[in-house]
């Protein structure tokens, strides 16, 4: 088994008086996937009947059509990709912060945890994610491969995120000007310093993301 460390962009959420959505998934529900928000599934236990092999091929390259009501959550741990024979690195942070900010043009929100990987394809058992970034797992070719996308089924608890962190195109414009990156969050929720964060050294130690 491994312990991979990954990370999630989320834009769009709220953070109201009564209506907090990013303390509601850092505190109680976890980052639930689509089919559980969106109501195809009552609990992620239903959802589980949903998982499978052309589940998993629609999340990743018919996301447009089937986004809103998929049973997986993509998280991203980076990868490598060779281009003009070098290999070039696509960082999971670049990439989560994209979809958080939606190209940099809106703020956004990165969540830091872990999830546990079979190495191998893990079929429909909803306790392990599919890592769809590594070409011998997952040999078919795909145009998204150098998103490093690591499909998490049904739902990630919070004692497995380890902090959010919100982007504005202020803070982007910011590290670009001054060339420092990655940027300066504008917010920090810590569930580490809460005491809701198990960390995966408790168990194993954690493979970094690229």
């Amino acid at each position: 088994m491994i312990l991979q460390k990954v990370v999630r962009g989320v834009s769009g959420l709220r953070r109201d008086p009564g209506n907090d959505e990013v303390a509601e998934i850092m505190s109680r529900s976890g980052l639930l996937c689509a089919a559980v928000r969106n109501g195809r599934a009552k609990s992620p236990d239903e959802a589980d009947a949903l998982l499978g092999p052309t589940e998993l091929d629609d999340h990743r390259h018919r996301h447009l059509r089937v986004g809103y009501s998929s049973p997986y959550i993509s998280m991203t741990a980076g990868t490598y990709e060779e281009r003009n024979k070098q290999n070039h690195a696509a960082f999971a942070i670049d990439t989560a912060l994209a979809f958080a900010t939606r190209g940099h043009q809106t703020s956004g929100w990165l969540f830091y945890g872990y999830v546990f990987l079979l190495g191998r394809p893990a079929g429909m058992h909803g306790e392990f994610g599919e890592e769809v970034r590594d070409v011998h797992q997952h040999p078919e070719w795909s145009r998204f491969r150098a998103e490093g996308e690591v499909a998490i089924p049904l739902r990630v608890p919070p004692r497995r995120l380890q902090r959010a962190e919100l982007y504005t195109p202020r803070d982007i414009m910011s590290a670009v000007q001054n060339r420092v990156w990655p940027p300066d969050p504008s917010d920090i929720v810590d569930n580490e310093a809460a005491g809701r964060y198990r960390p995966p050294e408790e168990i194993m130690a954690g493979r970094g993301m690229i």
